[in-house]
């Protein structure tokens, strides 16, 4: 572990950076306000410090963020201005009054609400994510299924919820799986990961080598992709 400093416009930011047995460079801001960076032992310093710099502005913006939260906000609050992921991009929230509503619109995402009440504002956007979740988790499963119908599994249903803790649970006799609400911050090659695993229980219940031996015969970046989802996306809303 190291520390280094990149500029930006005037401004400097410190990175911790660890070398690891991956292919990407992670980058992340924590909840205490340090930027943490993982990157592959041979991956040139100047390669990463490059990233860090076009990471300049998103990293700035966070640390914002989290002086708010430190301001009193809860975490997880909505906020005019505060970066929301969606599909692995960051876009700037903005908050309007009016009927209810959330809209894409360039970088932004507008979120429309009467009443600029916190718990209304959670309910408006996470009903919104919850029906773009519907529409991608069966196209990202009509990508993944084809991969394991020769191994004898029928297609689950694929049902909806935001938890804390897991981002994917299977029920075998019920033949669905539980996906995250929170996967759809995430780039769809994560969520891809998460499909995969949960679709693989179906032939083998836990986690032995048999199960990790097709998951990565089936995606042999499946770690990577695992490590991004757990670095980059963890924190909720």
């Amino acid at each position: 572990m190291s520390l280094h400093t990149v500029q930006y416009e005037g401004i400097e930011i410190e990175y911790e950076l660890t070398r690891k047995n991956v292919k990407y460079i992670n980058l992340r801001v924590n909840k205490y306000g340090k930027v943490v960076v993982s990157a592959g032992k041979n991956v040139p310093f100047a390669v990463i410090d490059e990233f860090v710099q076009s990471k300049a502005f998103w990293i700035i913006t966070h640390l914002a963020e989290i002086e708010k939260i430190k301001s009193g906000l809860p975490v997880g609050s909505l906020y005019d201005g505060k970066t929301v992921y969606y599909l692995g991009k960051p876009y700037r929230l903005v908050l309007e009054r009016g009927e209810k509503g959330v809209f894409l619109e360039g970088d932004t995402i507008c979120l429309f609400a009467p009443k600029m009440k916190d718990e209304l504002l959670k309910e408006i956007y996470l009903n919104w994510l919850k029906g773009q979740a519907k529409e991608k988790f069966e196209e990202i499963m009509d990508r993944i299924y084809p991969m394991v119908k020769e191994y004898h599994i029928t297609r689950p249903e694929i049902k909806i919820r935001n938890m804390k803790s897991i981002w994917g649970s299977c029920t075998t006799t019920g033949k669905s799986i539980r996906l995250n609400l929170q996967l759809m911050k995430a780039e769809e090659g994560c969520i891809e990961q998460v499909i995969l695993h949960e679709l693989l229980h179906f032939r083998y219940p836990n986690h032995g080598k048999s199960f990790y031996d097709l998951m990565g015969q089936l995606m042999p970046d499946w770690k990577e992709r695992k490590e991004k989802l757990e670095t980059k996306f963890k924190d909720g809303i």
